[in-house]
């Protein structure tokens, strides 16, 4: 397909200005979706495939951050050896059976990193749980002492 007649290209131009998308982005990927030869199920396909490998879940809050940490700290050092070239497989087994020492060494010191900044994180969160507590209990005691203040008529 000659450049100027895909799908991609239905002259629709967007300017931009002082480093901004101006001339409607939105509008622009709009009429992209709409016209007849946009491949709708290859983008639906290709979007869930994306959203399948993305690690991180659409809201992430404390507890989420640390399951995601814990999930991703584990270090894989066992290098795959399919390949397509001939001769390429022999020479991955060699570089692979030269630094499996080396490569389980360092991976475990990453993973017990992971693991350290997990248990640094649910300690955090625990801390943060505990200001946010006593910060409800000052609020609370507070509007008290203010009712009591107007009860009495000591001003505000």
């Amino acid at each position: 397909m000659a450049p100027g007649r895909g799908w991609y290209n239905i002259g629709v131009r967007i300017e931009q200005g002082n480093g901004q998308a101006t001339g409607g982005l939105e509008a622009a990927v709009a009429e992209l979706e709409a016209a007849p030869r946009f491949p709708a199920a290859y983008a639906a396909r290709v979007r869930a495939a994306v959203r399948r490998l993305d690690p991180l879940p659409p809201t992430l809050d404390v507890p989420g951050a640390l399951a995601l940490v814990t999930q991703e700290a584990r270090i894989d050092v066992d290098a795959p050896l399919r390949t397509r070239r001939r001769g390429a497989r022999a020479a991955k087994v060699v570089i692979k059976r030269m630094t499996a020492w080396y490569l389980k060494y360092l991976g475990d010191q990453v993973s017990d990193l992971g693991q350290a900044i997990v248990h640094l994180g649910e300690a955090l969160a625990e801390r943060v749980d505990g200001v946010r507590e006593e910060v409800d209990d000052l609020r609370d005691r507070v509007a008290r002492l203010e009712a009591q203040s107007r009860e009495r008529g000591d001003g505000a």
